[in-house]
């Protein structure tokens, strides 16, 4: 149990982090998908 947390903890982390990266390189390289990504997100949480 407690050698199984930090793996979760770490792929979390990681994932996080893969995240925020695409998420700057898409402000930066492709500003329309973002726009259109963002409405869909708007969208599927009922806004």
């Amino acid at each position: 149990m407690l050698k199984k947390k930090p793996a979760v903890w770490k792929i979390i982390s990681y994932g996080f982090g893969l995240f925020v990266l695409l998420f700057v390189f898409s402000m930066y390289f492709a500003p329309d998908m973002m726009v259109a990504v963002t409405n869909q997100v708007w969208a599927l949480c009922g806004w």
